[in-house]
C-alpha cells in the first residue's frame, strides 16, 4: 500500500522573534503572558518555591504575579536570600487587612440592598393598600406619594421638556 500523506501541518513551533505586525504582537502578548502566570502558579504550587514575574505589555501597562506575594520574593532576592519574617508578617497583615476592607464593602453593599429590597417591598404593599393593584401601568399611578411641591413642580417641568422633545422628534422624521 502507498504510504498516504499527511493532509494537515499540525502544531509548529513558532519561531522566536519579534512579531512586526503591532496588532498580532499584542494579541499574542494578551494570550501568552496568562500562560506565563499560570505555568508560575503551577510551579509555586507543586514545588513550593517563591515566585514572582513582572512583565510589561506592549503598551506599558504593568502585569505582576507572585507568590506568596510578589513583594515578599523581591524583597528576599534584594536582602540576598535571608528569609525576612518581619516583612513576611508584615505582607501577611496587609493581606488580611485588605480583606477585612472588603468583606466590609460586601457587608455594607449586601446592607444597602437590604435596605432597597425592603423599602421597595413596603412601597408595594402600599400601593396594593391603595388600591393601585388593579393592573394599572406605573405612568397610571398618582404621583402624590410624599412628594413636595418643589418635587412636583420639576415633575411637571420635565414632563412638558419631554412632550417637546418627543413633538419634535415626530415633527423632524419624513412621513412614509
Amino acid at each position: 500500500m502507498a504510504e498516504e500523506k499527511k493532509k494537515t501541518l499540525g502544531r509548529r513551533r513558532t519561531e522566536c522573534k519579534l512579531i512586526d505586525n503591532k496588532a498580532a504582537r499584542e494579541v499574542m502578548f494578551s494570550k501568552r503572558h496568562r500562560g506565563m502566570f499560570r505555568k508560575a502558579s503551577e510551579l509555586a504550587i507543586l514545588c513550593g518555591a517563591e515566585v514572582a514575574i513582572i512583565t510589561f505589555s506592549p503598551h506599558g501597562n504593568p502585569f505582576v504575579f507572585g507568590h506568596p506575594s510578589p513583594d515578599a520574593v523581591i524583597n528576599r532576592y534584594l536582602s540576598g536570600g535571608v528569609v525576612n519574617q518581619a516583612s513576611e508578617a508584615a505582607a501577611a497583615a496587609a493581606a488580611l487587612h485588605t480583606l477585612n476592607e472588603r468583606k466590609k464593602q460586601y457587608e455594607d453593599a449586601v446592607s444597602k440592598l437590604e435596605e432597597v429590597s425592603r423599602v421597595e417591598i413596603e412601597a408595594g404593599k402600599r400601593r396594593a393598600a391603595a388600591g393601585n393593584s388593579d393592573g394599572r401601568m406605573w405612568w397610571n399611578e398618582d404621583v402624590d406619594d410624599g412628594m413636595g411641591l418643589e418635587e412636583l413642580l420639576y415633575y411637571a417641568d420635565s414632563l412638558e421638556k419631554l412632550m417637546k422633545m418627543v413633538a419634535d422628534r415626530v415633527g423632524s422624521k419624513p412621513r412614509a
